[in-house]
């Protein structure tokens, strides 16, 4: 990967909290303290919606700021992504959400110190982002059961049981879930799948600690696309392990349409969840820049 020059420690830094995501107020004071700890000048900024992070986000990049930390879980960072993505200004990322997927991608510490330590001292780096329907995505886009869990997950429920809350609601869930009927069409060819679960990942990692693929990597300028069994839920419960006798299929490629066959299913990107029938995925390699450790390597995170 390109990587920029090396960001001075002094530079004026806005950092951008949701305060919305899990531990965005909770983790605000303490996150200032750390930064400030480690020489950052910070101007805090909590915000409460999307439409005011998006303003904030294009005055930093409108005024070239090398960098703008970002506070927040997944969601959070991939908003942010979609404004800093092809610009000159940087994520700086501050986990404070429930699985930080993508701080794990990217090598950041999940705790606040570690990650307040790199910030200050790490490398910018380029990486890559997906795109699906024109819309950023950094970790993955999902059909099927992991759309529906999303779909049921509530900010109370995140904020309690943090990632038991996956767990927890997808065995309610399973039960009621129907298989998918898709269309998949990408340059190097075309199936068609009835399966519980398909699952598009740009990164390593696509639900807290879950890999998408042990090689998968957001530097590795191609899309992952894994189709979890059959129709039936026991094929669904036999992805558990890779060695599973072929549950999985697995197929990379740079473009993806994927078409439901039944009408409109449940999607999540990013763990936003909406309705559709058809995505339209694209890869838009090393279009971020993001800090990192001196020594990152995306494929052994």
């Amino acid at each position: 990967m390109t990587q920029r020059p090396a960001i001075p420690s002094a530079q004026p830094v806005t950092l951008m909290v949701n305060a919305q995501s899990r531990r965005g107020r909770t983790g605000l004071n303490r996150a200032v303290a750390l930064l400030s700890a480690a020489g950052l000048a910070v101007r805090p900024v909590i915000v409460h919606d999307v439409s005011q992070a998006n303003a904030l986000l294009r005055a930093e990049v409108a005024r070239e700021a090398p960098y703008v930390i970002v506070g927040g879980g997944d969601g959070t960072l991939s908003h942010a992504a979609g404004i800093l993505a092809r610009s000159r200004t940087a994520l700086a990322v501050m986990p404070l959400g429930t699985g930080n997927s993508f701080a794990r991608s990217v090598g950041v510490p999940l705790d606040l110190a570690g990650a307040a330590r790199l910030i200050a001292d790490g490398t910018p780096t380029q990486v890559d982002v997906g795109l699906v329907n024109g819309r950023v995505f950094l970790n993955s886009v999902a059909l099927g059961l992991s759309a529906e869990i999303a779909r049921s997950l509530t900010p109370g429920v995140k904020r309690h049981l943090g990632l038991m809350a996956w767990p927890v609601v997808g065995s309610k869930v399973l039960w009621r879930h129907r298989a998918l009927h898709l269309n998949l069409t990408s340059e190097s060819g075309a199936w068609v799948f009835h399966t519980h679960q398909l699952l598009v990942a740009n990164g390593r990692y696509v639900a807290g600690p879950l890999r998408a693929t042990p090689l998968a990597s957001v530097a590795d300028s191609q899309l992952d696309i894994l189709v979890f069994g059959n129709g039936s839920l026991v094929s669904l419960l036999q992805v558990a392990r890779w060695a599973s006798g072929g549950k999985i299929r697995h197929i990379t490629a740079h473009q993806l349409s994927v078409v439901s066959r039944t009408g409109d299913v449940w999607a999540s990107v990013d763990g936003e969840v909406f309705q559709t029938s058809e995505l339209r995925l694209t890869l838009a390699p090393q279009a971020l820049g993001v800090l990192v450790p001196a020594d990152f390597d995306a494929r052994s995170v």
